[in-house]
């Protein structure tokens, strides 16, 4: 599938929109799924299987460390660096963080953004 920035992001707001019951107009490039649009991680795996059957790709839940699932480990306080080094490349907002040895699972989802889920997307469709 050839999908230009522009025409991806705007599926990809399409899928945000139908998935969180929101208008189009409320869902921009830079909206934070959980901070701006209210999502929780129920709706992000809603989200990554409608995103999945749109552009064919595959995510893995190890793709995005969600927080729900990695928190519930009381073992994992802070994401290893393998995991953070899987998710710079399309949530560099992560680096933004502070110290990349100390991201905790939790702080992820929150900044997820629509733009964001494109570039995972992105580089799913390049490596598949």
């Amino acid at each position: 599938m050839d999908v230009s920035r522009e025409q991806g992001i705007q599926i990809v707001r399409s899928v945000v929109a139908e998935c969180l019951a929101r208008g189009q107009d409320e869902v921009r490039a830079e909206s934070r799924l959980v901070t701006d649009l209210g999502a929780d991680s129920l709706d992000f795996i809603d989200l990554i299987f409608t995103l999945e059957k749109r552009f064919g790709v595959r995510i893995r839940e190890n793709d995005l460390n969600l927080a729900a699932g990695a928190s519930s480990d009381p073992n994992v306080e802070f994401l290893p660096a393998a995991a953070v080094s899987r998710l710079l490349p399309w949530l560099p907002e992560v680096a933004a963080t502070g110290d990349l040895s100390r991201i905790r699972p939790a702080q992820v989802l929150p900044l997820v953004t629509v733009e964001a889920l494109w570039r995972l997307v992105e580089q799913k469709m390049r490596s598949s």
